[in-house]
Order: C-alpha cells, then sequence, then structure tokens
C-alpha cells in the first residue's frame, strides 16, 4: 500500500529533506509538495536585492521544478487548515489533501497590527515576495521625484533586519542620485541605540554606522500610517514623518490556522516540536523554521540562521520515519550565531561573540556565504 508524504511549504529548513527525496525516495512513498510559490527565495539575500546589489530571480530557488522532476506531485496553492488527528491538511481551493506523514515547514506571516493603515500603507518584509512591494513604491517615488530631490522613507522596528532593510533603502534612493531620509522608528530603541538584545559594543557600532549614512533612529511607538506619513508617540510627544515608503519589520507571526489544527502550540500559535522536530507523539508530524516553537528551548529566535540548522535533522528524521525506522537525531539550537548585516555601500557590519566591526572583508564574507547556500540547492535545477 503506498503511503503519502506531504511537504507543507518550501523554506529554509525544508530544503535538505527536499534534496534527499530528489535523490532518494524510499519504497512505497508518494510525495505532494505544497507550495505558495513555485520559487523558494532566499531571504539572506532580500538587502541586497533593495540596495540594488542583485536581482530578484538571484535569490530563487525553484523548488517546484525540483520536486516535479523528481517525481513528486505539485500543487501551489495557499493553505488554509490542517487537522492533525484527521491527517489532513485544506487548501485555499478547498480541496483536501490526506497525508501519512507531514512535514511543515511554512514560516511565519507578518505580525498582524491594530495600527491604523498600516496593513494598507506599509510594507511587510516577509513573506519574500511582500517585500516586492516595497521595491515597486521605492521606484516610484524615486522616478517622480526631481534628480537630487529629497525622498523620505521610514522603517518600523530597529532590530537585524530592520537595521539592514533601511541601510538597503537608503543605497536604493542614493543610487538613483535623489538624497535619502531614512529614519528607523522602535520603541525599544534605547539610548539612542537600536538592536535591542545585542551587546553594547554591536548596539554601539550600529548607531555609529547608521548616522555616518544620515539614517535617523527614533524611539516612538507608531500610532498610524498613512500613504505619505507615519505618526507617533515619542517621549517628548508626537511626531509625523514624511514617507514616501513605509517598511514593516516588526516581527512574526504565526499562521492563524496553525492554532486549530490540533498540535500542542505555544500561546503565540506556534506548535511545539520536541528535539527531534516531531510535532506529534505517533510521530505523523515533523516541522522546522519559523513555524514551530522548540519545546525545550522556547525562546528561540525566529530566524533564518536557526532554520537552515533544523534543515539536515529535519531530513534525516522524516527520511528514517519513511524507511520505517525512528527519528534519532536531535536538534539543539546553538548557543549564538554569526550575524553580518549589510550597510549597502560594500561594506557590512559583523557581530559574533561579543566582538563587533564594520569592514569590507565582512560584506565579501556574506556575500560568500550567501552565494554559497544558492549553489547548493541550485545544483539541483533541472536542466
Amino acid at each position: 500500500m503506498t503511503r503519502q508524504l506531504v511537504l507543507a511549504g518550501v523554506g529554509h529548513a525544508q530544503l535538505d529533506l527536499l534534496a534527499r527525496l530528489s535523490i532518494r525516495m524510499p519504497p512505497g512513498w508518494q510525495v505532494t509538495v505544497i507550495t505558495s510559490q513555485p520559487a523558494f527565495h532566499y531571504s539572506g539575500m532580500l538587502p541586497a536585492i533593495i540596495a540594488g546589489e542583485a536581482q530578484v530571480d538571484a535569490a530563487q530557488i525553484p523548488v517546484a521544478a525540483i520536486a516535479a522532476a523528481a517525481g513528486m506531485a505539485v500543487q501551489v496553492a495557499t493553505i488554509t487548515a490542517l487537522d492533525a488527528a484527521a491527517r489532513t491538511l485544506t487548501l485555499h481551493t478547498g480541496e483536501r489533501i490526506a497525508y501519512d506523514l507531514l512535514s511543515l515547514d511554512v514560516g511565519s506571516v507578518p505580525a498582524a497590527s491594530a495600527v491604523p493603515g498600516a496593513m494598507e500603507h506599509a510594507h511587510a518584509m516577509r513573506p519574500f515576495r511582500a517585500a516586492v512591494g516595497l521595491l515597486d513604491r521605492l521606484d516610484e517615488a524615486v522616478q517622480s521625484a526631481a534628480r537630487g530631490a529629497r525622498v523620505p522613507a521610514v522603517i518600523v522596528g530597529a532590530g537585524a533586519a530592520g537595521v539592514e532593510i533601511a541601510f538597503a533603502v537608503r543605497a536604493r534612493i542614493r543610487a538613483a542620485g535623489r538624497v535619502p531620509a531614512v529614519t528607523i522608528v522602535d520603541a525599544a530603541i534605547t539610548g539612542g541605540l537600536p538592536l535591542a538584545g545585542f551587546a553594547h559594543p554591536s548596539r554601539a557600532l550600529a548607531a555609529t554606522a547608521l548616522a555616518r549614512r544620515g539614517i535617523a533612529l527614533v524611539q516612538g511607538t507608531v500610532t498610524s500610517v498613512q500613504a505619505d506619513t507615519v505618526l507617533l508617540h515619542t517621549p517628548h510627544g508626537d511626531r509625523v514623518l514624511e514617507s514616501v515608503a513605509t517598511a514593516w519589520v516588526t516581527g512574526p507571526a504565526a499562521a492563524p490556522w496553525l492554532s486549530s489544527a490540533g498540535l500542542p502550540c505555544d500561546a503565540r500559535g506556534y506548535p511545539y516540536a520536541d528535539d527531534r522536530l516531531a510535532l506529534t507523539d505517533d510521530q505523523t508530524a515533523f516541522g522546522g523554521g519559523d513555524c514551530v516553537t522548540l519545546r525545550q528551548a522556547p525562546a528561540t529566535p525566529k530566524a533564518g540562521v536557526y532554520a537552515v540548522r533544523m534543515a539536515p535533522i529535519l531530513a534525516a528524521n522524516v527520511h528514517s520515519v519513511m524507511d520505517d525506522g525512528p527519528p534519532v537525531n536531535r536538534y539543539v539550537p546553538q548557543a549564538d550565531f554569526l550575524a553580518l548585516l549589510s550597510t549597502g555601500d560594500g561594506r557590512a557590519l559583523l557581530r559574533w561573540r561579543g566582538f563587533a566591526l564594520e569592514s569590507r572583508w565582512a560584506h565579501h564574507l556574506k556575500r560568500w556565504i550567501d552565494e554559497r547556500y544558492l549553489r547548493r540547492y541550485g545544483a539541483l535545477t533541472p536542466h
């Protein structure tokens, strides 16, 4: 009797499993891949794309084509429901897909905001395709501005992603011959420093790098977003910032259908994964990446560097279950990771174990890491 494996989503954590299955399919199994887009976009390349250093297709891995060439069924669709007890998924078309084994990697969605106008006028940076809307808006604004004119933009969120997006937005405006006026807004900016949660040397280095490039930091809470302005409340009163393009980089949220899937979830609606990345006691569902919370390490950030490390564990364990064996590999999140934030002008900020610097070689290191990652999976592309 043929059994059914479903790969629900193909993100950073799922790519190793896709690669392994394309090389060897355990006998007696059929595989269906459900992906909302036919190509996976590597998020590490997003700042380079916004800065104009790379094209959108440079970050693509054609997962649907890879799966189809390996004999897997492919559904380009959005998942709207999961019933873990019945072992079924429901697609936006209403179609229901049954599975014997599930591997889940659907990522996160932008944190829903009650801020008036945020969802209408700001551009989320996840999923990847949503960020392309920011490029369109920036290019439209730049083209309508006279050469040498000031082009204001606001980045909401002063974490690592927000800082890197701010550098990239500045670079794109500047490359077009306009004057960038980029502001980062976040209530977590304390003492004039971004990157809350980083050690002080990295925060101070980032603040200096931003100031040197004319990017302002404002401590405040956004109260409204309009087509060309951002309203905020600061410790010194209310302010209005001009913004022809607003990026919303405030963190992730769980896909709403996960909390009703019948899986044990945390308070935010993310399913719990054990140290073997199993989501259920009977080991019929596994998951990795942003869409799960690690039961043994619930504070693990929803970041691609962790999803990449989960990928070989998820692949090995799912493949073992398909071979009627136990999932033996354990995932232990790394205590620290190398952070590289591109400044959009040939340099990058580096953070490693309390050490921080800005240099050109850090930018070359980032490019090498990104290109190596893309080459690794791009080699699976059918020709």
